[in-house]
């Protein structure tokens, strides 16, 4: 099989860039890795004390845990006001959207219910609204973006009670030259498939077009590249930046993503060339 064939894959990952790059080259393709986001943490000094208080007033009734990053973060410094905090939460359920965020609460000797596939805020919101009544005060750590207004609606028309933590947020690379480069390309047509890694990726990629002044034709060469995500949650979240997606990684890791774009992506491609022609 010749996998990707010299395509042009464009890759807009930041924490495992090399990792990516490795693989597009391992499936034959011409990477252009271009990092679009870094991780800001945020001063949670007062989110922390608020949560001391509530959770010595036993006025906390679940904490949903986004990402493994957030959790692990949060609960460091949680650790390190008082280490007998993470006794208390012993008493607390905790909701994981996914391995990574559990495995976070394993390493702090803390248990939690994975909710089901495909792990979006939707199955996070349906947990939350199944085990809690009205009245009740669910705790969510953010991750990057706020959560969705859709999900807190929800929580509030049940009558749950919710304070958003916002652990960290994601704000462009400090060098945006390969993102720029990444944004004057795809207007220009270079890319042929792209691979997006999270919902977040797309959604700077298109705030730094806007900022080159670039978006429409931004928003008109993604139209033209096959896009392939890594899961429901990605999807979701370029569906709502009016990106179609074309692939969806199955099951939802990094190594599965660019093997199923470099065994599907090619055909993609001749098939629209077929048509055009």
């Amino acid at each position: 099989m010749d996998w990707f064939a010299g395509l042009n894959v464009l890759s807009l990952e930041s924490r495992r860039s090399e990792e990516m790059e490795t693989l597009i080259r391992k499936y034959g393709g011409v990477p252009h890795v271009a990092p679009s986001m870094r991780e800001m943490k945020l001063d949670l000094t007062g989110p922390l004390a608020q949560f001391e208080r509530d959770l010595l007033a036993g006025d906390i009734h679940a904490v949903a845990c986004l990402t493994g990053v957030g959790t692990r973060m949060f609960l460091k410094e949680l650790a390190a006001r008082d280490p007998r905090h993470l006794e208390t939460l012993q008493g607390v359920p905790f909701v994981s959207r996914g391995n990574k965020p559990a495995q976070a609460l394993k390493t702090f000797g803390l248990s939690s219910v994975q909710v089901p596939k495909p792990s979006t805020w939707h199955e996070v919101t349906e947990h939350l609204m199944a085990t809690l009544t009205r009245g009740q005060h669910a705790v969510i750590l953010e991750y990057g973006e706020a959560i969705p207004g859709a999900m807190l609606r929800e929580l509030g028309y049940a009558g749950i009670r919710v304070t958003s933590v916002p652990v960290y947020r994601c704000a462009f690379p400090q060098d945006p030259t390969l993102l720029a480069k990444a944004v004057r390309d795809v207007v220009l047509g270079g890319p042929d498939i792209l691979l997006l890694s999270s919902g977040t990726q797309i959604l700077h990629f298109l705030k730094y077009a806007e900022k080159l002044g670039l978006l429409e034709e931004a928003r008109a060469g993604l139209n033209r590249l096959v896009v392939v995500s890594i899961g429901p949650a990605c999807s979701e979240a370029a569906a709502d930046l009016g990106l179609r997606i074309d692939l969806e990684a199955n099951p939802h890791k990094m190594g599965i993503l660019v093997r199923m774009a470099a065994e599907h992506a090619p055909g993609i491609i001749a098939g629209r060339l077929g048509r055009a022609g």
